[in-house]
């Protein structure tokens, strides 16, 4: 290796005159200056061989202090003290770095690398700007298995590509938030606040995420999540110690008051934080704090600041110091300050909206989610609306400026502008989660969480769309899973209150589309139609949403095309549906059969009796087929029916000439 005081490459003499170039070092005597740079020198190295598969690891990530030719986290690695990616350009230099490398290197170092985004949601932050999953997805195709999974029938690594599909839409947390560093300096700072709401108490609300530089110094640091003060000191403030928080309140001279919430704050797990200040005059005021809707802490605490001044310091996720040790690092969602102090009832309503909502509790139509009604007159009679001293969320950014979002038709708490700064590099993070996008395309199952999304789905006939989509898909996707969707979502709209006419949807161009199961295994299709003659016709819910003509019609065009025992075309001439495909046996025909016979039947009778047009379904399916095997059990049918309801049964007949 070549030491500090000489130049990259070493010579060995091999003859007079001759010299061969030696290993190449790590350390280069002369400083490589950026991180593109550094990559290459070591891309240089691995190409010629002069590297073992540890350099490689040991440099990138920076595991010894003589490697410092990459610096992925800056400084010396550590997956305790020392994990947050700094340099984002160098997770690209990275990844091609890793093309050249043998498949035992690249799954080593995806491992630890791997491990590093698992510790900082602003690893997977930096991942995100440099379009890591785009760059990984170029390489799938040809990586080797040991990296990306194993190898069958399907493309490669397409086993391990659904997997990771089939958890992304896996969601925790909201979808825009602030992102806080941990720098000094690095906070959102309000504007002067001309005089504090405290007559009738206040409250401070926001979903947190604490997110550590590292793992040591938990206990030493004391990250505010606010402060709001005045230029001499007094005012309000709420910090953390060691995972407790801790709420402040200076009144003079260095003096006040503290009330400790002892709740042991994870790291790497989003909380609802309320703290909540109730003003009484005539006794001691309260401070209680809210955790995820519930009550954490409640004290007796004369926490109201007397004064004239300005509350001209005041930070979301920073003291009035802005020291390093007192920031905040890790993520919050919307901020609000209420000028109430809210009731539990209210907090707990609030706590059903989840975690990514940012607005401003004035229309009740906002949001997705099925409340209870008490929740929803709680969160938009008007009062939590009118409450809002101010609120900023993610969202509502431009560049650094954070924009002011509360309702506009009350006065405002500050000297001037309402709207707050983003310093150093805190950022407004906004993600697209997948959920988000299938939430745009539509899916049954999205459609149980989602109001808008079945009042859509009805406007424009989803299920048409769906049942169409089946229709024309290959066999080999109509399967049991899919049935069980099918059903689970018509028992779930059987007890849902406006979920009539999509239940007429659905059994229109699903449950009652003969084309989407005809070619599927028959236990399949047994389980459909046993759930229609049984379960399905019995729900009264169900049995009112049925057009009962149309659904015999149905049936019955189902019987004769689709599910004939023997081929009516040559004596009938009626042309058969459903031969591009495998059908099931004879025996599963005959047994298909009875179940769609006894769903006519219960079908009929269970109001008063048939219907005329009903029964000339029955009488035209009997005039058109031809071979014994297809009519003998609609024939046995119709003989049931007038035996068992000769009132309605003869009279129709007769007015049908069905003894013609």
């Amino acid at each position: 290796m070549a030491s500090e005081g000489t130049s990259g490459v070493s010579q060995t003499s091999d003859g007079p005159g001759e010299t061969t170039p030696s290993a190449v070092a790590l350390n280069p005597g002369i400083p490589i200056r950026g991180i593109r740079m550094k990559f290459s020198v070591l891309a240089g190295l691995v190409e010629v061989g002069e590297v073992s598969n540890r350099d490689i690891v040991e440099t990138v990530f920076n595991l010894e202090h003589d490697c410092t030719v990459l610096q992925l986290v800056g400084g010396q690695f550590d997956l305790e003290m020392n994990f947050i990616i700094q340099e984002c350009e160098s997770i690209v230099c990275m990844v091609e770095l890793l093309d050249q490398c043998e498949p035992t290197c690249q799954a080593e170092v995806w491992s630890i690398f791997t491990a590093i985004l698992k510790k900082s949601i602003r690893n997977l932050q930096a991942c995100t700007d440099v379009a890591l999953i785009q760059l990984v997805l170029q390489r799938v195709a040809t990586t080797n298995s040991m990296i990306a999974g194993e190898q069958g029938q399907w493309p490669s690594h397409a086993v391990k590509l659904l997997s990771v599909l089939k958890s992304m839409p896996q969601r925790i947390g909201p979808d825009a938030f602030f992102s806080f560093p941990g720098k000094s300096a690095a906070a959102i700072a309000l504007p002067p606040i001309a005089k504090w709401p405290y007559q009738n108490g206040f409250s401070f609300h926001t979903w947190l995420r604490m997110d550590p530089i590292n793992n040591i110094n938990i206990d030493k640091d004391k990250p505010y999540l606010y402060c709001f003060r005045t230029s001499k000191g007094l005012g309000y403030s709420a910090h953390f110690v060691a995972g407790c928080l801790i709420v402040t309140s200076l009144k003079a001279n260095g003096k006040g008051f503290q009330h400790c919430v002892k709740y042991d704050f994870k790291p790497q797990k989003w909380y609802m934080v309320t703290i909540v200040h109730v003003y009484n005059r005539w006794k001691n005021s309260e401070i209680s704090c809210y955790v995820n809707g519930e009550m954490a802490s409640y004290g007796d605490i004369t926490w109201f600041v007397n004064t004239s001044d300005t509350f001209d310091k005041c930070f979301l996720g920073s003291a009035e110091t802005a020291d390093a040790n007192r920031m905040f690092c890790g993520q919050m969602a919307a901020v609000y300050l209420f000028g109430e102090a809210l009731s539990a009832a209210q907090i707990l309503a609030i706590y059903q909206l989840g975690p990514g909502y940012k607005g401003t509790f004035k229309y009740k139509a906002e949001s997705d989610l099925l409340f209870a009604e008490h929740h929803k007159t709680l969160l938009y009679d008007g009062k939590l609306s009118g409450s809002i001293a101010f609120t900023y969320n993610p969202r509502a950014t431009d560049a650094q400026l954070c924009l002011e979002s509360s309702p506009k038709d009350k006065p405002s708490i500050f000297v001037h502008s309402p709207h707050a700064l983003m310093l150093q590099d805190v950022k407004a993070v906004v993600t697209h989660s997948v959920q988000s996008g299938i939430h745009s395309i539509g899916g049954v199952q999205l459609l149980k969480n989602s109001v808008a999304m079945q009042e859509q789905i009805l406007a424009c006939k989803g299920f048409l769309v769906i049942g169409y989509t089946l229709e024309k898909s290959s066999r080999v996707h109509v399967t049991r899973p899919v049935l069980d969707i099918v059903l689970a979502f018509a028992r779930y709209l059987c007890n849902l209150q406006n979920g009539v006419l999509l239940l007429k949807q659905l059994c229109d161009h699903i449950l009652f589309n003969p084309a989407i199961w005809i070619h599927a295994p028959a236990k399949v299709q047994l389980m459909l139609y046993t759930y229609l003659a049984t379960e399905f016709i019995s729900t009264v819910t169900i049995y009112n949403a049925v057009r009962r003509v149309g659904t015999v019609l149905q049936v019955m065009h189902t019987l004769k095309y689709y599910y004939w025992v023997v081929n009516p075309q040559d004596r009938s001439g009626v042309v058969p549906k459903g031969l591009d495909g495998p059908r099931p046996n004879q025996k599963e025909i005959y047994s298909l059969r009875a179940f769609l016979l006894l769903f006519v039947k219960q079908l009929i009778m269970k109001d008063h009796g048939v219907k005329e047009d009903e029964l000339q379904s029955i009488l035209n399916y009997l005039l058109t087929m031809h071979e014994d095997d297809n009519l003998m059990d609609v024939l046995q049918l119709l003989v049931a029916l007038m035996s068992e309801h000769p009132g309605s049964m003869v009279l129709a007949f007769e007015q049908r000439n069905g003894i013609r």
